[in-house]
């Protein structure tokens, strides 16, 4: 397969360094491409979208591969950590990127209209809220993302729902309390301790799970069920919500723990992947 591979592209004029993508346009399918965007992980305060395509990160390169042989596009999106700025930068730039795939789709032969948004860990986080704020934005939440593309799918890899509870469902699961407080990396993302009953308000605006609504994407989450760093709680618990509000939900949940590569090369995994974005991108 041969593609256009595009490195290092700004999607704010004038931003920040983090501000930037890179874009992956397969040959020889006819047509705008669907695009499938990537949002790495690391706890919101490390990682790179180079992780995307890296011989270092041949979990994800492998997932990338099947992408771009079906034809769809892929953009990998940094944005800033939490040692920059806190929530609701990371958010802002994800759909700051999105705006840019929308203003630039015709150029790229992208369709705009056809677009999913894939992320681990962290980067689940930030896709599951790309999803269910999705109305939020399309009515014009950012104002100068340069357009706005149609979020047709979500699939987040052991993301993280429910920031308020995350320490919870860890002490739940029997592993024991882990990073907590104020210095852990959800709270260095909200700037409070999310488990403090006076934090409730900070913790659920930024969780997709208070979000949720029949306007929601699509959404498939895969999870492991031995993960002690983002309990498979926290996905089971949105997806339950997701399917009361009527809003089309898979969970995979899969023997193996946080960021087990397994999420990325098994071909069945890979298959369920593939189907659930075929469903909604080919639609």
């Amino acid at each position: 397969m041969t593609a256009h591979h595009l490195v290092g592209l700004p999607y704010v004029a004038d931003g920040h360094e983090a501000q930037v993508l890179d874009l992956t346009v397969p040959d020889g399918h006819p047509g705008a491409r669907p695009v499938v965007v990537f949002i790495h992980g690391g706890a919101w305060r490390e990682g790179s979208r180079r992780v995307w395509e890296s011989s270092e990160g041949e979990d994800f390169a492998a997932l990338r591969a099947v992408l771009l042989d079906r034809g769809w596009a892929t953009v990998s999106v940094d944005y800033r950590l939490t040692d920059v700025a806190p929530i609701p930068a990371q958010l802002d730039d994800v759909e700051a990127a999105l705006g840019w795939v929308h203003a630039h789709a015709d150029r790229y032969g992208l369709d705009a209209t056809r677009v999913a948004v894939i992320g681990d860990s962290a980067g689940g986080h930030l896709a599951q809220l790309v999803g269910t704020t999705r109305q939020e934005r399309e009515t014009g939440r950012v104002a100068d993302s340069g357009g706005r593309c149609r979020i047709v799918a979500v699939v987040s890899y052991y993301g993280v729902s429910d920031l308020r509870r995350l320490v919870a469902d860890r002490v739940a699961a029997g592993c024991g309390e882990g990073e907590s407080g104020e210095a852990s990396p959800e709270g260095r993302l909200l700037g409070v301790d999310p488990a403090l009953p006076s934090s409730a308000a900070v913790a659920d605006a930024a969780s997709p799970l208070a979000h949720v609504s029949p306007a929601a994407a699509p959404t498939l989450l895969f999870h492991g069920k031995q993960d002690c760093l983002v309990p498979d709680a926290q996905s089971r618990r949105v997806a339950a919500a997701l399917k009361r509000a009527g809003v089309p939900t898979e969970v995979v949940l899969v023997d193996g723990g946080h960021a087990d590569p397994v999420f990325y090369t098994h071909p069945d995994l890979q298959q369920r992947a593939l189907d659930f974005l075929g469903r909604h991108l080919e639609a």
